[in-house]
């Protein structure tokens, strides 16, 4: 479980490997506000939906040889708990928290790549969680762009996907195999 949630916080980053909210993490990374409401909705609505679904998929799909219907049902069943947490959180904290395509995403990043529904759960919930950590990195790198005596050609959003490249390859260098040390073996 642990292997599970280093590979899928570090290694397969949801956002940096798969791509899941990329273009909303640069929108709302130029103006991040409190990330703990939107967070916690959408851990609400990936990890209900993904349980639901999975549930659906094993006992109901799979039994009728169904099973490449999932994503028909993720995305229903995402709608009614989505509309349902949203109208909660709209009474109650008087925000707007709609967000459909990346906790949709992390959903069904999770059911396809989870094998019991404890592992499908906790990589939904860390696609969501890895996608709000990114938020403040983005920033970080925009404010450090921003104070740079670079021309006013060069501040677009091309230097902050080369800065995007640049953490994936930092992230994804201890996996080569040139830098593993049983690879020269004599």
């Amino acid at each position: 479980m642990l292997s599970d949630i280093l590979y899928y916080c570090v290694y397969a980053s949801a956002v940096l490997i798969y791509g899941i909210g990329l273009d909303r993490t640069l929108c709302v990374s130029k103006k991040p506000s409190s990330v703990f409401i939107p967070c916690l909705k959408m851990l609400i609505c990936v990890s209900a939906t993904s349980a639901l679904v999975f549930l659906i998929e094993n006992y109901m799909l799979v039994p009728a040889r169904l099973t490449e219907l999932y994503p028909f049902f993720a995305v229903i069943i995402f709608t009614l708990i989505a509309v349902f947490v949203e109208a909660i959180i709209r009474i109650t904290t008087k925000t707007d928290m709609a967000e459909f395509s990346v906790s949709l995403l992390c959903v069904l990043l999770g059911l396809c790549e989870g094998g019991t529904i404890a592992s499908c759960v906790i990589i939904s919930c860390l696609a969501v969680v890895v996608y709000f950590i990114f938020i403040p990195i983005l920033h970080a790198i925009r404010q450090r762009i921003d104070l740079s005596p670079v021309s006013v050609d060069c501040k677009n959003e091309s230097v902050i996907f080369i800065s995007m490249a640049i953490i994936m390859i930092v992230l994804l260098a201890w996996n080569v195999s040139w830098l593993n040390p049983e690879a020269f073996r004599w």
